[in-house]
């Protein structure tokens, strides 16, 4: 490459200085004008990545203004806890042979106590650490 840039310096320089003066200020404006719009690209890259943050600060508030009132607190327990103890229950009964004959919950509701259990056991502590992870962010 170096080679053919010598060859056409030379080439130029035969033709004229002003002709070479001509070549090598066209292609200092052209990477001039690259290096501008690299740094515009940047700046509007980085203004993305501020709004995206901004958005996810105030979608994080509103959570945690939700969680703090009791009400919108105790939906997801509301929901989970006494399946759990109609679970518990049913295996109490069948271990120590009491005599409470839990009734089975109709189809339905059946499946969807399975349901509401695994997602409140399961999804919370990842809930919990995402959580953590966001506050940890938030404090740095």
């Amino acid at each position: 490459m170096s080679i053919l840039v010598s060859i056409a310096s030379k080439v130029l320089g035969w033709l004229g200085g002003e002709t070479l003066d001509r070549v090598l200020s066209h292609v200092e404006k052209r990477a001039n004008s690259q290096t501008e719009r690299e740094r515009i690209r940047s700046e509007i890259v980085s203004e993305e990545i501020r709004a995206e943050i901004a958005t996810r600060r105030a979608a994080r508030d509103i959570i945690v203004a939700e969680q703090g009132w009791w009400v919108t607190a105790m939906i997801r327990p509301a929901f989970a806890w006494p399946i759990v103890i109609w679970s518990g229950a049913i295996v109490a009964d069948s271990l120590f042979h009491f005599f409470w004959n839990v009734a089975a919950l109709p189809e339905p509701l059946n499946e969807w106590a399975g349901w509401i259990v695994g997602a409140y056991f399961v999804t919370r502590p990842f809930e919990k650490a995402a959580r953590g992870y966001l506050y940890r962010k938030g404090q740095s």
